[in-house]
């Protein structure tokens, strides 16, 4: 497993910081953390680009594919919002801070999710580094996320 750069995770704690105290939905939050918790074994067995693809296909691509763009998680957690659905919002969040955390990785630079999914077909390098951002938002998603 690829290790995760301190500017990354750094990044990721202020990530969960804002999500624990800005979203005020608690069923949101709790979707996040079951995905989180099972997001991993995705990566582990089916890749990123099947991941990613997931993510949309159960949330919403314009918010995932924020993570390629935002500066700071305040506006990923604006832009799920207008989701109503709490599922939705959870597969979209998740989808945006992995490509999110990839992007500060410095390993992706792509500006599209097309072309970010394309890349990262058969890429094991891109996999396991997406990997340990999954372990870490998993982690983190249990400490700053409170079971309700």
């Amino acid at each position: 497993m690829s290790a995760v750069r301190p500017e990354v995770l750094k990044m990721l704690i202020d990530c969960f910081e804002t999500i624990s105290t800005d979203i005020k939905r608690s069923n949101v939050k709790k979707a996040l953390k079951t995905r989180a918790r099972g997001m991993p074994a995705e990566l582990l067995f089916r890749g990123l680009s099947y991941t990613l693809v997931l993510c949309t296909a159960r949330g919403n691509l314009g918010v995932v594919s924020l993570g390629l763009r935002v500066s700071s998680c305040k506006e990923l957690v604006k832009a799920i919002e207008s989701i109503e659905d709490d599922e939705e919002a959870g597969y979209s969040l998740y989808g945006a801070l992995l490509l999110l955390g990839l992007r500060k990785h410095g390993v992706i630079a792509e500006t599209t999710f097309s072309e970010v999914v394309k890349n990262s077909i058969d890429n094991p390098v891109l996999d396991s580094i997406a990997y340990g951002l999954a372990d870490w938002i998993k982690r983190l998603a249990e400490s700053y996320i409170e079971e309700s």
